[in-house]
């Protein structure tokens, strides 16, 4: 903090000037006249210029001198063009001027009005923040006055109730303070220790704060800027040096807070004189103390963060006060910030100084604050959401939230919505022939070609049109050649290896012995390789193909068509295909597609495309190999090197080309609708779909949400819960699994040894307070199980272990153990003896309606027992039920198996009644017939209202008995039998949720998770509270089946409502639920409720 500027030698009062256009001009009243004549009583109004934005010093602009001192004074927007000022003057009365007319000169005496006459010192004064023309003046006498100053000639004066003369005659008024939020409500604070707020219209007092001892004076009080039930009070004595926040909501007895940290350095150690709360910012205060310490507070840490410095000290020390006058040096006893220049602050010193000083740019020295002031943020702003929504505010209309869709790649909008719109017909190829026409590029021309043909049911024949080999067009040619080599040859045949004559004759030899392999070789030693195969084929098979592997052999280098035709007829097309000529690999693609067979083709169209890859260096001619292949791993390199072409700095590819990548393989999969995505590609349409989805394209993009990494399944999630109906049709209504990792993080040892203790100490407290021993534990028997339908449950306010039946709703301290089979007792002839405080035919195990149910010996016994001791040591439960003459019926079986269970010992009659006047609420339904607060104050919460817990749901968290006074089994009539109240503990590793219920858990726990790093006020932290347990309780009810599907889908569409920022729906959906679900889900209900409104205060 820096000091802006400074006026010496003014010990005076300050209001700053609530024009706008006069933002640094502050009026200056002096408390004493600076001067050492004994008659001199008067003081002076000054008007200054501070030009906080410039390097000047203060400019006086105006002065009058006035009959008395100043006491108090207040700038009013309302009266003149420049307003008006009010002074409290020392003498009682109430003075205006127009601060026009003592800037201009033009003033005197007759420039004064008059405004009320107090009978004491005006010590306070103050304008009404709605009505500037409503003037409060509350004296040293105890006076409160209100004045109307709309008719300037006759102000009408009145008292805020009638009998305020009566209620603090004689108590000085230190301060008044009008509400910010509603404007006939005022507070004044007193020398007794006490606060009252007046209410105007009532024409009363609406609540008197009791805020100090009797001795002790409320120094200042201020309103809370924006929450019109919140004040705080400051005390001045040394001893008392409190600061209080009161919320009126909750107590008028009890204040919210309490400021003073005893262990912070810059923490108050003296009376306060002075505090101001921040308009511009509700979670900074700022005070003065006698101390000699000015300091910033941090309300949301409720701990100091600065401490403004004096003149002869450095920021953040405190000045050591001495004996003597030093005592005094920068000890301030009045702050103020300034209604339009955010972080300025003005203070007035004892040792006759009033200063500005600026609190922008100030170290944060407190230990928990890490707030940035509310000034500081701007007062415009955009925040970019799911699907190209984009949030803004500000500007012309700063009241007004816009929310549009942005499209940041028209392109990309446009290219994906024709082929969507292109393939939604199935006609592929027809799509695949108008891209083919449309591409100017040879190489996407050839994939669209390639693409439309493995559409046809003739694909390999126009295989071999496309590569441009026609069957028509070869015929024809054919036909030419012969007719050109009717006449004899031209070319003469080379010379023959064994003459003519002699070839025959060996020939002719050779047959008439059969040796036919002779013959054959002395044929083509004479060149007659036409007579070698015929002659091979009348000497057996192997001699058959020996022959033709030697033509082949000979002939080939000659005429090198004969290669193919010896690998179309030896089957040797794989040998075809590892020897051909990568240039020429249309004709060797266009072979395998004549000659080769159905199961091979695949097989050697992948071969001839790796020689292409490998050899040939021709990645696209290799493409389209692949694709002929039917094989998309290897298709896809080639498409993906040339999306990695177009990777840019940031590492992201260029969109189109991402869609005509997208776009080949999509249709390429229509083909083989079996067809796996390798990673590498489904990780590029998790890209391409991210890219949709920030367009807007919701449905397109959960349609190429594919892949299985964190960030995919993050998408597929984002869009089928906030993506609506059309991204859950195109992901086929299958939920998405839960993309994040749930981790127990528990609960540190520190943590939980500070628990026991607490613990420990609420015990050994009711323990004090209770005027009876504590009854010893009843021993647990030594069982290891429990019964079908008993829970082991936690007592959350004494720790101990107790057990409920979710079925009958009885609850126990003793653990119960399984019935033992017990023999069905004899029918009894005898009557039933009457029983203490039972109506007639109506007890505990009294008559059904439709006879008497007869009870085992033992129970009467009992009942005789009790009857002969006292009818009050019967169980509480028992009795209540008595008195609310509700039937109950126990089977034989079950009331021994209650007998055998030890129960904990009943509290007397007294004790009871002395219980009856302390809050109440067991696991088991028992009301409470007086309501008595946890503080003894007037909070309103469920802790300290059992009915309220009861309406709630909240039973879980209140405590009705303390210590052993919590009653035994309460046996609840089947007539009327209720499910068992839910507790709010939530242990995940506990429970078991469907795959949908899971995902609509980690949607709620989510908002939770979120709200927890939200800076709360006291009142927001117990709505967040609330909040929390109802999710729990939603979740633990969930995982029981307690909640029918409808309900279930309808809290989905409230959590997605709430995902996706509508509130109002997310309300509508809430309000549908409680007119619906009330009576079955309250205990969660209003939870949402509040889970809403702070998603909408803190999450919006």
């Amino acid at each position: 903090m820096t000091k802006i500027s400074e006026i010496e030698d003014r010990g005076a009062v300050v209001a700053w000037s609530p024009i706008a256009s006069y933002s640094d001009v502050v009026a200056v009243g002096t408390k004493d006249s600076g001067g050492i004549g004994f008659d001199d009583y008067g003081g002076e109004l000054e008007i200054y210029d501070f030009h906080i934005a410039g390097s000047q010093k203060p400019v006086l602009l105006g002065k009058i001198k006035t009959t008395a001192r100043f006491a108090s004074i207040d700038w009013s927007p309302c009266g003149f063009e420049m307003g008006m000022i009010v002074g409290g003057m020392v003498d009682g009365t109430v003075q205006l001027w127009n601060p026009a007319d003592i800037m201009s000169g033009d003033v005197n005496d007759g420039n004064t009005t008059i405004v009320t006459k107090h009978s004491g010192a005006v010590t306070a004064i103050a304008f009404n923040p709605h009505n500037g023309n409503l003037l409060a003046s509350g004296s040293a006498n105890g006076e409160v006055l209100i004045a109307s100053l709309d008719d300037l000639n006759a102000p009408n004066v009145f008292p805020p109730a009638p009998d305020i003369n009566n209620k603090v005659s004689g108590i000085e008024v230190t301060q008044l303070s009008w509400n910010t939020q509603v404007a006939h409500i005022v507070a004044s604070a007193n020398g007794n220790g006490t606060v009252i707020i007046w209410d105007l219209r009532q024409k009363k007092a609406w609540c008197e704060l009791r805020c100090e001892a009797s001795n002790v004076a409320v120094s200042d009080v201020a309103w809370h800027p924006t929450e019109g039930l919140q004040i705080i009070t400051a005390s001045s004595e040394d001893s008392h040096n409190l600061l209080k926040l009161w919320d009126l909501r909750t107590s008028t007895s009890m204040p919210l807070a309490t400021l003073n940290d005893g262990e912070a350095t810059l923490s108050t150690k003296g009376g306060i004189l002075s505090c101001a709360w921040c308009p511009h910012d509700p979670g900074m205060l700022i005070t003065c103390g006698k101390d000699n310490r000015t300091l910033l507070w941090d309300l949301y840490a409720m701990e100091p963060t600065y401490e403004v410095p004096s003149s002869n000290s450095e920021a953040g020390t405190a000045p050591t006060g001495q004996l003597g006058a030093s005592g005094f040096q920068e000890k301030r006893y009045n702050v103020q910030w300034s209604p339009h220049r955010r972080g300025v602050v003005s203070t007035c010193s004892f040792d006759r100084k009033v200063q500005l000083h600026s609190l922008i740019g100030v170290p944060n020295t407190g230990k928990k604050s890490n707030r940035t002031p509310m000034w500081l943020r701007g007062n415009s702003g955009v925040s970019c959401g799911f699907g190209g929504k984009l949030v803004k505010f500000g500007g012309e209309s700063n009241k007004v939230v816009e929310i549009s869709s942005v499209i940041e790649n028209p392109g990309l909008v446009a290219a994906s919505t024709n082929f969507e719109s292109g393939i939604a017909s199935g006609e592929y190829q027809e799509f695949c022939r108008l891209k083919a026409m449309s591409s100017t590029d040879e190489y996407e021309q050839q994939v669209w070609g390639f693409m439309q043909i493995i559409f046809e049911s003739n694909a390999r024949q126009l295989l071999l049109h496309y590569l441009g080999f026609n069957p028509e067009d070869i015929d024809q040619m054919a036909a030419g050649l012969q007719e050109g080599y009717a006449a004899p040859g031209e070319a003469k045949e080379s010379e023959p290896l064994v003459s003519k004559s002699d070839a025959e004759q060996v020939i002719m030899q050779a047959l008439l012995v059969g040796n036919f392999e002779a013959a054959v070789e002395v044929c083509f030693r004479s060149g007659n390789a036409a007579d070698a195969l015929i002659l091979a084929s009348c000497g057996g098979a192997e001699l058959w193909a020996a022959t033709q592997a030697q033509f082949f052999a000979r002939e080939s280098a000659k005429r090198p068509y004969l290669s193919v035709v010896s690998a179309v007829i030896n089957n040797h097309l794989e040998e075809l295909v590892s020897s051909s000529d990568p240039a020429k690999w249309r004709e060797t693609l266009a072979i395998l597609s004549t000659y080769g067979r159905s199961e091979e083709f695949p097989v050697l169209c992948l071969g001839l495309g790796k020689r292409l890859q490998e050899i040939g260096n021709d990645p696209e001619a290799a493409s389209l190999c692949f694709m002929c292949a039917m094989n998309l791993d290897h298709s896809v390199q080639y498409w993906k090197a040339l999306v990695d072409q177009t990777i840019d700095a940031s590492g992201s590819p260029d969109l189109l080309s991402l869609h005509a990548f997208v776009e080949k393989v999509s249709i390429f999969c229509q083909a083989e609708p079996e067809t796996k995505l390798p990673d590498e590609v489904s990780e590029l349409f998790a890209l391409y779909a991210k890219n949709l989805a920030d367009q807007g394209l919701f449905a397109a993009a959960a349609a190429y949400c594919r892949g299985e990494s964190k960030s995919c399944n993050e998408l597929k999630s984002r869009l089928y819960y906030g993506g609506g109906k059309e991204c859950v049709d195109a992901m086929a209504k299958n939920p998405p699994a839960f993309p994040f990792t749930l981790v127990n993080v528990g609960v540190s040892s520190s943590a939980r040894g500070k628990v026991q203790q607490q613990q420990q100490t609420n015990k050994a407290s009711r323990t004090t307070k209770s005027n009876r021993p504590m009854a010893a534990a009843a021993p647990k028997p030594a069982v290891t199980a429990l019964p079908a339908g008993w829970y082991e449950l936690t007592d959350p306010n004494s720790g101990r272990t107790y057990y409920a039946n979710q079925a009958t709703g009885e609850t126990t301290w003793t653990k119960p153990t399984p019935p033992a089979p017990v023999p069905a007792p004899k029918p009894a002839a005898a009557s039933r003896a009457p029983q203490p405080q039972q109506m007639q035919g109506r007890g505990q195990y009294g008559s059904n309606g439709y006879g008497h149910q007869q009870q085992p010996a033992s129970y009467q016994q009992q009942q005789a027992t009790q009857a002969s001791t006292t009818s009050y040591q019967q169980p509480m439960q028992m009795q209540m039920q008595q008195q609310s003459h509700q039937p109950q019926q126990v089977q034989p079986s079950s009331y021994h198996h209650q007998q055998q269970m030890p129960q904990p010992q009943q509290p007397s009659y007294q004790q009871q009644m002395q219980q009856s006047h302390q809050p109440a609420a067991t696991p088991g339904r028992v009301k409470a017939n007086s309501v008595a607060s946890r503080y003894g104050d007037g909070f309103v919460t469920s802790a300290s209202h059992p009915e309220l817990a009861q309406q709630y749901g909240n039973v879980g968290t209140s405590n009705p008995y303390t210590g052993e006074a919590r009653p035994g089994t309460a046996v609840v009539s089947p007539m009327h039998k209720k499910p068992a109240p839910v507790s709010s503990n939530l242990n995940l590793d506990e429970i078991e949720l469907t795959p949908d219920k899971q995902a609509l858990t980690d949607n709620l726990l989510g908002f939770i998770k979120a709200l927890e790093s939200c800076q709360f006020s006291m009142a927001d932290k117990r709505l967040f509270t609330e909040a929390q347990k109802g999710v729990n309780i939603l979740v633990k009810k969930m995982a029981r089946g307690m909640v029918t599907g409808d309900v279930c889908d309808k809290v989905g569409e409230l959590a997605s409502a709430i995902q996706n920022r509508n509130y109002h729906g997310a309300t509508s959906i809430q309000t549908q639920l409680v007119n619906s679900e009330w009576k079955l889900h309250k205990d969660w209900l209003r939870g949402t409720k509040l889970l809403i409104q702070l998603a909408t205060k803190f999450l919006a």
